[in-house]
């Protein structure tokens, strides 16, 4: 892979000013088992480059999985006819030249690939066996893990030549219950904001012992009880009332309030088209009033075992700490090299493209929750009437990203500073910096937890990133709920 990166930045035109190269080889296998059926398993394999060129101050891109000579010119040939046809003089500004020579592997305890199949099924199968304990309610059942693996070399025309391995692993399980009259699901150990078969749970860029550290099977049971229990649950009220989110449930309003947002390409209004804008606009940087002075938040590519932790991004740029909010205040952006001349800054390491046949893009990398000194107990403990959320459902967003609702699987009321009933259905809504601000509390260092989301979508066409987000459980004042 070495050896085609070096020899196809040999051969480019004398008018290039600036390319760069990615030899990718992608490896990922899902096993799955379901209520009543049988196992599936799915394993793809793919190998192929991208290659993006200036010329004239214009970008060319093309991909190939041809990687003979006749594939070789072909891409390139593609690529600068591509920049070229653009015409004019045009301008691309990168920043500081990126000439790195480094080689890194993700670390891990046991290779995924080399667990037996046998394994896998045993554990998956345990898991639906102990969820259908639960009775004939239950509905439906999937247990599923996902192993990816992305061996990859980067090279470019400043003198760059990084080869890195990334190996990924995650599982978990979803059940559904239903009485002919309602529908209800859980998920463990964290729900997935878009329905898709495997890539369900929590992932870590780890091995095999990531899935066993999970606890599948201890808490199957529970899980599809609680789908059960929740068909006969009342609806969450419609009030304003105090509002606490678990971790995970956290997890997915950073993600939606904070990662995107604050992604320089968006800033600049390149994903206007797809998905619109942001309220962390380049004047605000610095000043805007983001939450409450007690929440502070960071990008983190360099966290052990995060799903959004590498050692370069794809532009050969070395993963770093951005502080993107800092006591309340929206303070800098995650960026590529070129998102980032733009605004006069050095890249932060955030550019990342879904395998070999895509262009970079600002990726939100692991935007993590620095804790605070409270903890959910204490949180409980000191409410005396509000209600307990966990596990994202669903959600929309404006445009802007201000104006939200996220709906999640479970919550429970809280009366006197006790948990109470069970409730289904429940909403909260709110904007953005207001919700932020109605921040009072903030679990504590011990209650940290670093979750891994395999599904984050971003540009046209589609990629699919894998990102990470550390957070602690929160309490918030005044939120309008079950609406």
């Amino acid at each position: 892979m070495r050896d085609i990166a070096e020899a196809l930045l040999a051969l480019l035109p004398a008018d290039v000013g600036y390319a760069d190269v990615r030899v990718v080889h992608r490896t990922h296998e899902q096993v799955l088992v379901e209520l009543d059926g049988p196992g599936e398993v799915g394993y793809d394999d793919s190998l192929g480059l991208g290659l993006r060129v200036v010329v004239g101050g214009h970008w060319g891109f093309a991909a190939t999985h041809r990687l003979d000579p006749r594939g070789l010119d072909a891409v390139i040939t593609q690529a600068v006819g591509q920049a070229r046809a653009a015409g004019g003089a045009g301008r691309v500004a990168l920043g500081s030249p990126v000439t790195t020579r480094a080689t890194w592997s993700s670390p891990m305890a046991v290779d995924p690939f080399q667990v037996a199949l046998s394994t896998k099924l045993d554990l998956l199968s345990a898991t639906v066996k102990e969820a259908s304990t639960a009775g004939p309610l239950v509905r439906q059942i999937e247990a599923s893990v996902d192993f990816y693996r992305d061996h990859k070399v980067f090279a470019n025309t400043e003198g760059a030549l990084i080869e890195q391995t990334l190996t990924e692993s995650g599982g978990g399980l979803l059940v559904n219950a239903g009485d002919g009259n309602d529908l209800q699901r859980r998920s463990f150990p964290q729900g997935v904001p878009r329905q898709i078969r495997g890539q369900r749970g929590d992932f870590a860029t780890a091995g095999w012992e990531h899935v066993m550290s999970l606890g599948l099977v201890e808490n199957a049971s529970r899980i599809a009880a609680e789908a059960v229990a929740l068909l006969t649950a009342p609806q969450c009220p419609d009030e304003v009332t105090t509002l606490i989110a678990g971790s995970n449930q956290l997890a997915m309003v950073l993600h939606e309030c904070a990662g995107h947002p604050m992604e320089a390409d968006r800033a600049l209004g390149t994903e206007a088209s797809l998905a619109g804008g942001t309220y962390a606009t380049p004047e605000r940087r610095g000043n805007f009033r983001w939450g409450s002075s007690i929440v502070s938040a960071y990008a983190d590519a360099t966290i052990p075992g995060g799903l959004g932790s590498f050692a370069y991004d794809d532009e050969g740029v070395p993963a770093q700490r951005t502080q993107v909010i800092k006591d309340g205040i929206f303070l800098d952006y995650m960026s590529g090299r070129e998102s980032a001349a733009a605004l006069g800054l050095e890249s932060t390491g955030a550019a990342r493209a879904d395998g070999w046949q895509r262009l970079p893009l600002v990726r939100m990398t692991n935007i993590c929750l620095e804790p605070g000194e409270s903890s959910l107990a204490e949180m409980i403990a000191g409410t005396k009437r509000g209600i307990f959320v966990e596990t994202n459902r669903g959600f929309s967003i404006d445009d802007q990203r201000m104006s939200f609702r996220f709906t999640t699987e479970v919550g429970w009321e809280i009366r006197d500073g006790k948990l109470g009933r069970l409730l289904k259905n429940c909403s909260y809504e709110s904007v953005t910096p207001k919700f932020w601000a109605s921040l009072d509390a903030l679990g504590g260092p011990d209650e940290w937890k670093l979750h891994g989301v395999p599904s984050c979508n971003k540009g046209e066409p589609l990629q699919v990133a894998h990102v990470g987000h550390g957070t602690v459980p929160g309490r918030f004042q005044k939120v309008q709920v079950g609406r």
